[in-house]
């Protein structure tokens, strides 16, 4: 048991300390250290009677370390690291200077009618800071969330539903849609409803990748007053392969970047429970990046405008 739990040794100190184990000679460290040696001896020996325990051995003008002095040496060194470190990230931001910022958008999310300014905007605002952007699936984002490979997720809304510990905010909407391949029997039929495809095979990711995914499916047909049969895969790639061989319908929404295939239609769902969903910005209630802030107020910025 440590004899002295109640520490005071100030940062000189440790510095002091640090400087003789590199040396290990008083002059030079002293000379370092721009004091004295006599100053210096005195602060070392300070901080052996405050510890309980010798931190070096004297030969005439050489020093060697201690075994605890050694163990000290390894774990200030390391602390000292951290204290810059840290001062460094402070004093960085509050001057404006954010570092980096991960961002990860869904897989299936058309970017295109926020993110080019939203992007120009940011780096605009802010030359020092490093954006990184990359898509990632509908599992894949919180997960990346929670264990810190990214700061902001870009999804559907319902799939944070009960998620712990998340702060978000809402920037725009979406309504469901079928899809279906393009030589689909009813991909041109008129007025195309849900209830045409009750005989249909339908697509979803896995319940253990998207929960909330899966209910909304189920809660959606079961409005509709069909039942069919529904296949679970693991990924988006998994579901578009699938429709694009025309084995199997899915939903899908209104943003998605599926538009451009030329294999598939998509088509409106004429139902309340199929529209306005949100999609959703997340970040984690202790990620203290302050980019997400300046980040954030770009994302303000733009929604205002363009509610004008």
């Amino acid at each position: 048991m440590y004899p002295n739990p109640e520490v005071t040794m100030t940062l000189n100190q440790i510095r002091y300390f640090l400087t003789l184990s590199e040396s290990l000679n008083y002059t030079e460290a002293a000379k370092c250290l721009f004091i004295t040696q006599p100053n210096l001896s005195r602060q070392i020996q300070s901080m052996e009677e405050e510890l309980g325990f010798q931190l070096f051995v004297r030969k005439n003008r050489s020093v060697t370390l201690t075994p605890g002095g050694a163990v000290l040496f390894q774990k200030f060194r390391k602390l000292m690291e951290q204290y810059n470190q840290a001062v460094a990230e402070a004093y960085n931001a509050s001057k404006g200077y954010r570092g980096s910022l991960n961002v990860e958008i869904l897989d299936v999310y058309d970017i295109s009618k926020h993110f080019p300014e939203l992007l120009r905007n940011v780096q605009s605002s802010d030359s020092t800071l490093n954006l990184n952007l990359r898509r990632r699936s509908l599992g894949e984002l919180i997960a990346d969330l929670y264990d810190g490979s990214a700061d902001l997720i870009l999804t559907y809304g319902f799939s944070l539903f009960d998620q712990p510990n998340l702060i978000t905010t809402d920037v725009g909407t979406f309504d469901s849609c079928i899809m279906l391949n393009k030589q689909h029997p009813l991909a041109t039929k008129p007025d195309l409803c849900l209830a045409d495809l009750k005989d249909e095979l339908f697509i979803q990711l896995n319940q253990s990748i998207c929960p909330e995914g899966a209910r909304y499916l189920n809660a959606l047909l079961d409005h509709a007053g069909i039942h069919p049969p529904i296949k679970f895969v693991d990924s988006m790639s998994d579901i578009m392969l699938w429709v694009e061989t025309g084995d199997a319908v899915c939903i899908t929404s209104n943003v998605t970047n599926e538009w451009v295939n030329p294999n598939v239609n998509i088509i409106p769902i004429d139902s309340d429970e199929a529209k306005n969903h949100t999609l959703t910005f997340a970040w984690c209630r202790n990620n203290y990046n302050p980019a997400i802030a300046t980040f954030m107020e770009q994302v303000e910025q733009i929604l205002t405008a363009q509610s004008k």
